[in-house]
C-alpha cells in the first residue's frame, strides 16, 4: 500500500513540474523518491517517502512556494496528476508578457481581474472578464486580418461584413474569408491552430460571457471545467498573436 502513495505522489509531482517546464533532475534515494528543481536562481529539493509523506527543502523562494502549495493541494487530496491546480494561473499574466511582448494590455488586465475572481470563488465574474479578455483578442485579430487584405474593395466589403457585429458573426466571416483567400501560410500549421486552438476556447468563452452578460436564469458554471479552459488561455493568446503577426508581415489576397 505504502509504494501505492508514493507512486501516486511521484506522479503528481512529477506532472506539476513538467507542466511548469522547470529544470530538474530525480532519483532514488534509499527508498526515497527525490527530485531536484531549479528555476531561475532559486532551487528546492523534494522527497517523498515511502508512505506519500512529502518534504520540502529550499531556502524561501517562489519556487519553494508553489512546491508547499503543491504538498497542501495533495494532502487535502485536490489533485490529479495532470490537472491544473488553481494558484498555477497566477503567473499567467505575467507569462503572457514574457511571451508576447506586444500583447494588449487590455487582455493582461481583464485576464488578471477574472483570476482575482476565481480565486474568490466568484466564477461569474471569472467567465464574464476572461470572455472580455478573449473578445478583446479576437477583435485584434480580426483588425490585422482586415489591414491585410491588398484589395481595397476587397478590404471594405469584409470591413463591412464585421464592423459593428457580434463577435460571434464577425469570427464566422473572418474564418471563412480566411480559409478561401488566396495567401493562406506555407505552413499548414497556423491554419490547423485556427481550428484547433482559437475556435474551442473561443467559443467556451464567448458563451460562458453571454450566459452571464444576458442572463435567463443563473448560470450554472462548473469550477474544474472553468479552470481547464483558463489553463489554455496562454496557448490561446500565443496563437492568436502568431496569427497576428502573420498578417502584419503579409499581404491577403481574398
Amino acid at each position: 500500500m505504502t509504494d501505492h502513495y508514493q507512486e501516486k505522489v511521484y506522479n503528481q509531482i512529477h506532472s506539476f513540474i513538467k507542466r511548469q517546464e522547470w529544470d530538474f533532475s530525480e532519483k532514488d534515494e534509499f527508498g526515497t523518491k527525490r527530485f531536484d528543481i531549479q528555476h531561475g536562481k532559486a532551487r528546492c529539493i523534494v522527497k517523498i517517502y515511502s508512505n506519500g509523506t512529502i518534504l520540502i527543502q529550499g531556502q524561501e523562494s517562489k519556487l519553494r512556494e508553489a512546491m508547499l502549495q503543491l504538498k497542501q493541494a495533495i494532502e487535502n487530496d485536490e489533485v490529479i496528476a495532470s490537472e491544473l491546480l488553481p494558484f498555477e494561473i497566477e503567473a499567467f499574466p505575467d507569462t503572457l508578457q514574457k511571451n508576447i511582448p506586444s500583447i494588449d494590455p487590455v487582455i493582461v488586465r481583464f485576464l488578471s481581474e477574472a483570476i482575482l475572481c476565481f480565486k474568490a470563488n466568484s466564477l461569474l465574474g471569472c467567465s464574464f472578464l476572461l470572455g472580455a479578455a478573449s473578445e478583446k483578442a479576437i477583435w485584434l485579430l480580426i483588425e490585422s486580418y482586415t489591414q491585410a487584405i491588398t484589395d481595397e474593395r476587397g478590404r471594405r466589403r469584409f470591413s463591412e461584413r464585421t464592423k459593428n457585429k457580434f463577435i460571434s458573426r464577425a469570427y464566422e466571416e473572418f474564418k471563412q474569408s480566411f480559409h478561401s483567400c488566396k495567401s493562406k501560410p506555407t505552413n499548414s500549421t497556423l491554419t490547423q491552430d485556427l481550428d484547433t486552438k482559437v475556435e474551442s476556447i473561443f467559443q467556451f468563452c464567448r458563451i460562458c460571457r453571454n450566459e452571464v452578460g444576458h442572463p435567463q436564469i443563473t448560470p450554472n458554471l462548473d469550477r474544474g471545467v472553468l479552470l481547464a479552459n483558463m489553463g489554455q488561455f496562454v496557448m490561446y493568446m500565443e496563437t492568436i498573436y502568431k496569427l497576428i503577426d502573420y498578417f502584419n508581415n503579409t499581404k491577403i489576397e481574398v
